[in-house]
Parts: C-alpha cells; sequence; structure tokens
C-alpha cells in the first residue's frame, strides 16, 4: 500500500484519525510504500508546523516499517499525467504514480483523492 503524506501527519500530529492509520500500518506491515517526494513533503511539513519537534518525528518516520521509493522518470511522467487528469498537487501525483506502478491502494486521509482511478483506504465514513 502507497502512504500518502495525510495519513503520516495524522499520526506525528496525533490527529483524530491516528488511532486508525496505525491500526492500517499494524495491519499492512511489511507492505508499506512511500515516495521519498512524499518524504521531503512530510519533513517539511514536520518543520512548519513543529519546529522544535521536527528532527525527533523525522527519526521515527526514517525508523520506521516504511520503505522509501525513488521516484523514476515513468513515476514522473505519470505524475504528470495524474496532474492534468484529475487534478493533484504534486506531492499526491506521486503518490498515484507509486500506486499504479506498484499496484497496490493508496491509505490517504486526502479527499482529493477521490477524483483517481486508483484503489483507496480510508477512513470509515469518509
Amino acid at each position: 500500500m502507497v502512504i500518502d503524506t495525510s495519513a503520516i501527519l495524522a499520526v506525528s500530529f496525533d490527529e483524530a484519525t491516528a488511532d486508525w492509520v496505525i491500526e492500517q500500518f499494524e495491519n499492512h506491515r511489511g507492505q508499506l510504500l512511500m515516495s521519498t517526494v512524499n518524504l521531503a513533503e512530510s519533513l517539511m511539513l514536520f518543520r512548519r508546523r513543529l519546529p522544535a519537534g521536527a528532527d525527533e518525528l523525522e527519526a521515527r518516520l526514517l525508523t520506521s516499517d516504511l520503505r522509501f521509493v525513488p521516484p523514476t522518470i515513468d513515476h514522473a511522467r505519470t505524475a504528470a499525467a495524474a496532474r492534468h487528469r484529475f487534478p493533484l498537487n504534486i506531492g499526491d501525483c506521486f503518490v498515484y504514480a507509486l500506486s499504479l506502478a506498484q499496484n497496490c491502494p493508496i491509505l490517504t486521509l486526502d479527499e482529493d483523492f477521490r477524483r483517481c482511478d486508483r484503489p483507496l483506504i480510508t477512513p470509515p465514513g469518509s
């Protein structure tokens, strides 16, 4: 499953859906993928939202069970096409591209993904 930045932020900042996201991580242990584009996005948001705790949040993320996948040229092409088809922001485009390349669903809290043609894992009732 490809992890969207929104899921990382929910856990990192103990948002209302954090427990549900953690449960998904546990249920899919060994299958968690994240684009390094979304890793960068997460790190930027850590520094903006919680500058004093950003190093700790970064360390937790980097030592988690996530497998970080660098973007390829094909990912870039797919992301560019997704931007025009759906439209999604650049981070979401790389989530989409990795999901398509790996043929797996997206774990997200972001409603923008409802526009795309990939399977989603979202909280119940969302």
